[in-house]
């Protein structure tokens, strides 16, 4: 055996961890055995390291281990097959061996090599006499059959160290887990299928103020103080975040606070979901809080701040205004074309402001939930009209045309008249800046299911895939020079995004770079049994 395929039988050997292990009946019994069934008063089961064979088992003799250059078992591996040395002392091989010419006496040896689960042989099972003397057919083969005996009891000794290996690996991974559960700022809150509490970590504990209660789901709500972020109007049970992970949702961005005694009011957005083994089973449920108290404190500073700024320009901007319609229609005399164009620079201008103001006063309202809708129902046709109408100067400006098709019916939807104006004006305005001159957009709608869907279609600059998840954010514009050249307070869509969903409706957009865009929204048909007025 060359040096590397010893490396390699070593390494093996030492995958079981069974040198100067303590004694094991399953070993004893075999040896014994093999003293019975050869007739022999020596019988061992030995090993070889680096340095020395050691016996793991040894029946008939006293001493547990021998140098490594005195043992018989070295030859058996060498050869890695059965060795039988009928009179030791006169083989060349072992006639100078000192257990050969002192204590044990051995003359008779046969040795039947042990192999690995690879294949590398570790050790022997072997017998010995102290009388010269040779194997028959049948114990040859009882001396192999033992052996693999041995072989099994070794293979079983590495599945056992294996599977504690994995249990020591599953349990320190449980520890880092649930170091990691209670060292996190998030709250992770964890039940069984039957909605028995599993898991509340750190974070959460110090929230509510407790730790696992063994109580039933629908009381939740109470002995854990969660309600509504309003502070006031407690949570019902089938509306905890975790009751409806328990029922098979998956929550995402739930918001609810928790008010128990003792501390200050704390804002949550939750997300979570249902839990499963590897083989699908329904295992409980999870749900991950993360304490936007901060948040939605710097948010509503925020908003009064921008309310009180924007009423605070709202006034002087109006009086500006309406100073500068004054001037330019001949109030205060005639004037020189130079001062009328300035003037007329300085009306464009104050225009803007004012929409922007609007724009951040509509947004901010909107996310407070102060905008209040006049939901009723409407003819469609008189609305399209009317913002066709109202937009036409403004397309006239880009030299754009707007157009509406024809309706196929008289429809009627359930909406606020004034807000869906506002929705119709961001969507040509956005369509007529973006248009090239002398093309058209087109307003058209039809009917799906339950729905009327209005759609803005223009032959511009179109918008790129990858942008238009964002569009309909806050403050975003579409990242090219046609954008920043035309101009536009990034609040258009985002503030018809929420008014066509307040109204029950959805908004959407088709388009890809360079070839146009269709802006659209639907909003529900009036009589529809879906969709009744609030």
């Amino acid at each position: 055996m060359n040096a590397s395929a010893e490396q390699r039988r070593l390494a093996a050997l030492a995958r079981y961890q069974i040198m100067d292990s303590p004694g094991e009946a399953a070993f004893d019994d075999i040896a014994t055995l093999a003293t019975r069934y050869l007739q022999t008063p020596i019988a061992l089961v030995s090993l070889l390291d680096d340095r020395r064979q050691w016996f793991k088992s040894r029946v008939g003799l006293d001493v547990c281990e021998t140098p490594r250059d005195m043992a018989f078992c070295a030859h058996a591996i060498r050869a890695d097959q059965l060795l039988v040395v009928e009179n030791a002392s006169e083989d060349p091989r072992f006639r100078d061996n000192p257990l050969v010419t002192g204590e044990p006496h051995i003359r008779f040896y046969a040795g039947m090599p042990v192999h690995s689960a690879e294949g590398y042989p570790l050790g022997t099972l072997c017998v010995i006499d102290r009388q010269p003397r040779t194997l028959d057919v049948q114990q040859r083969d009882t001396l192999s059959r033992l052996a693999g005996l041995v072989e099994q009891q070794l293979r079983l000794r590495l599945q056992l160290l294996e599977a504690q290996e994995r249990e020591m690996a599953l349990s320190e991974q449980k520890a880092l887990n649930a170091s990691l559960l209670e060292s996190m700022m998030v709250g992770v809150v964890a039940c069984d299928a039957k909605g028995q509490l599993t898991l509340i970590n750190r974070t959460a504990r110090d929230w509510h103020g407790v730790d696992i209660l063994d109580i039933p789901p629908e009381h939740w709500w109470r002995y854990y103080d969660l309600y509504h972020s309003d502070e006031v109007t407690p949570l019902a049970a089938d509306q905890v975040p975790l009751w409806r992970a328990l029922s098979g949702e998956q929550v995402s961005n739930v918001s609810f606070c928790i008010a128990a005694r003792g501390q200050p009011v704390r804002h949550l957005l939750t997300s979570g979901g249902p839990l499963y083994d590897a083989e699908g089973r329904f295992k409980g449920a999870m749900i991950a809080m993360l304490d936007i108290t901060e948040r939605r404190q710097i948010e509503q500073m925020k908003g009064r701040f921008i309310a009180t700024v924007s009423h605070e320009l709202r006034t002087p901007l109006t009086s500006i205004s309406g100073a500068i319609a004054l001037l330019l229609g001949g109030a205060g005399g005639d004037m020189p074309e130079a001062g009328r164009r300035m003037l007329g620079i300085a009306q464009d201008n104050t225009q803007r402001l004012q929409a922007l103001i609007n724009d951040l006063l509509d947004i901010e309202r909107l996310e407070s939930g102060l905008l209040p809708l006049k939901l009723g129902v409407q003819p469609l046709l008189p609305l399209l009209q009317r913002a066709i109408e109202s937009n036409q100067p403004y397309a006239e400006r880009f030299n754009v045309s707007l157009v509406l098709q024809p309706l196929s019916a008289e429809l009627h939807l359930i909406c606020d008249a004034e807000r869906l104006l506002q929705v119709m004006d961001n969507l040509l305005s956005n369509a007529a800046k973006f248009s090239h001159a002398g093309d058209s957009i087109v307003v058209d709608c039809r009917v799906i299911d339950d729905q009327v869907q209005v759609q803005v279609t223009d032959q511009g600059v179109g918008i790129a895939i990858e942008q238009q998840s964002r569009l309909f954010q806050r403050f975003f514009q579409v990242d090219d020079s046609t954008s920043r050249k035309r101009g536009g307070t990034g609040l258009g869509l985002a503030i018809s995004k929420e008014l066509v969903e307040r109204m029950g409706g959805s908004i959407g957009v088709d388009s890809q770079a360079g070839q146009g865009a269709c802006f659209w929204f639907r909003l529900p048909l009036a009589g529809s049994p879906d969709r009744s007025m609030p």
